[in-house]
């Protein structure tokens, strides 16, 4: 969705009347908003203006693969007042509101020395891939999420459903996104199903992401090769485009329950 579609949608007369606006505005607003998710100047005074709780939302739910551009995230005036108040923070009901991937990545991109980018993991590398400040951000916080919050984050539906399949995991017997989730948590940290489960796979792939793991590497690219069996049982996740990631858990079990 582009960012003009985005504010005609979401941007209503609520937003508008607590800042004193109308909907005659709408146009113009819309026109403003544009600019400055455009404007580095904008984008990096709007960065030292958050308060860190706004910083801190924005790092952990910034990531690629929404589909539309759109995120939803929580919505909270007290801790996100200036998002909220410069229209960039909409709120949807139930405690959530929606951002566009365009700005969140902007503001990213532009915190610069004002904000610490967090390091790496120890034995942890992405040497593979060239990041931006905000991919950058994006992966030191993916890595660092809770296992079923990762998978809630980044499975589609119908990725979801493969996953369960190429898991084994009867569909009859979990029924609901979290009954699915947490089966398929589970099911990638149990040692004796995947050293079992990883029998089945090409040989080649897995010696390749036997590499990959040893070398301290959790960002796989389409240029390395085909992995399309690890993507398939979820144990790696794509997020950004051509790249895939592998959840801290996981790089951890592999490397010293499998590969030790």
């Amino acid at each position: 969705m582009e960012l003009a579609t985005f504010y005609k949608t979401y941007l209503t007369y609520l937003h508008l009347d607590k800042v004193g606006e109308s909907l005659s505005q709408l146009d113009k607003i819309v026109e403003e908003k544009i600019e400055e998710a455009k404007s580095d100047d904008y984008l990096t005074l709007l960065g030292d203006s958050l308060k860190m709780e706004e910083i801190e939302l924005i790092k952990r739910y910034s990531n690629a693969l929404t589909g539309d551009n759109i995120i939803t995230l929580p919505f909270n005036p007290d801790d996100n007042p200036f998002l909220i108040y410069n229209h960039h923070l909409l709120y949807i009901g139930d405690g959530e509101g929606v951002m566009h991937e365009e700005v969140i990545d902007g503001i990213l991109r532009n915190f610069g020395s004002t904000i610490h980018l967090a390091p790496l993991p120890e034995g942890i590398n992405v040497s593979n891939v060239t990041l931006n400040n905000a991919e950058y951000t994006t992966t030191v916080n993916l890595l660092d999420y809770p296992i079923i919050e990762y998978y809630d984050l980044l499975l589609t539906e119908e990725h979801m459903n493969l996953v369960a399949e190429n898991l084994d995991l009867d569909l009859e017997e979990y029924k609901t996104r979290p009954q699915i989730i947490n089966a398929i948590s589970k099911r990638l940290v149990h040692k004796e199903y995947m050293e079992e489960k990883l029998k089945l796979f090409d040989e080649d792939e897995l010696e390749r992401f036997k590499e990959k793991v040893q070398a301290g590497q959790v960002l796989f690219t389409e240029e390395e090769g085909n992995w399309d069996t690890f993507l398939a049982t979820g144990i790696i996740m794509p997020y950004l485009p051509n790249v895939a990631i592998l959840p801290l858990v996981l790089f951890h079990f592999f490397k010293e329950e499998i590969f030790d």
